[in-house]
């Protein structure tokens, strides 16, 4: 399979404190890949490092053949249209209603007319299965779970190669974690996109992910599919399957 991003030999250290260890992983084109780690092993800022909103203090971070970390800024560009990012809490803009929020990378990147943008915004919020009668609704104005489908049609509107979620069904009930997780899966098999996503929900785990990484104390603990990953003989490991995920 075509390796889509690479991770080699990455160090990152914030404020003297050393957050990844000489860590490598990667990640092949079509799949869901997760990335499970408890609190403060260093998976948040491996995904801000990935969509290049940080650099790591040494190694490198291959995406789409090209070494982010020696990019000039239009190459920068170029590749932050070919990613699409739902973060946790959704990062709608209060102010914007939801037609407005999923509208507006297009508006900031291309000159497409009115009408055009519209007829994609529908797509993608149908695509991302949000409720048609409820597009002009405010953030506040929407339920959690409307608020993460609405993130996501805003995620896709630009037609990424790679979409990148952060904790995709914190906060969701059972039945909506559920749900967004068949949505996610659907739109991989439909959009033929590639998927990463932070998560501590094993349902998610075993539902739809093809391969995952566990980082403990920045190191990377174990890489694989979901089955070569649970039967990895380590106590952090065994208590994340055995206790239902953390």
């Amino acid at each position: 399979m075509n390796r889509i991003i690479e991770v080699k030999d990455l160090s990152t250290i914030i404020k003297g404190k050393k957050i990844h260890n000489n860590l490598n992983l990667h990640v092949n084109k079509g799949e869901i890949y997760a990335i499970v780690g408890g609190s403060g092993s260093g998976k948040t800022v491996l995904l801000r490092e990935m969509i290049l909103l940080m650099k790591p203090t040494s190694g490198s971070i291959n995406i789409l053949g090209v070494d982010i970390s020696k990019t000039n800024h239009n190459e920068i560009s170029k590749i932050n249209k070919k990613i699409g990012v739902l973060f946790q809490t959704g990062g709608l803009i209060s102010s914007l209603n939801v037609i407005q929020n999923v509208s507006l990378p297009l508006k900031e990147n291309t000159n497409l007319p009115k009408d055009i943008i519209d007829d994609l915004c529908v797509i993608k919020l149908s695509l991302a299965n949000f409720p048609m009668d409820s597009v002009y609704l405010y953030p506040s104005e929407l339920s959690g779970g409307m608020v993460k489908r609405a993130s996501l049609a805003r995620a896709l509107i630009m037609d990424p190669e790679i979409l990148f979620l952060d904790e995709p069904t914190s906060g969701l009930d059972p039945v909506s974690s559920v749900f967004f997780n068949n949505t996610i899966k659907k739109l991989r098999d439909l959009l033929g996109i590639t998927i990463i996503l932070i998560t501590h929900d094993l349902l998610t785990i075993n539902s739809i992910v093809d391969r995952m990484l566990v980082i403990l104390n920045g190191e990377k603990l174990a890489e694989g599919t979901v089955l070569e990953v649970s039967k990895t003989d380590h106590p952090w490991i065994k208590n994340y399957f055995h206790a239902g995920g953390i």
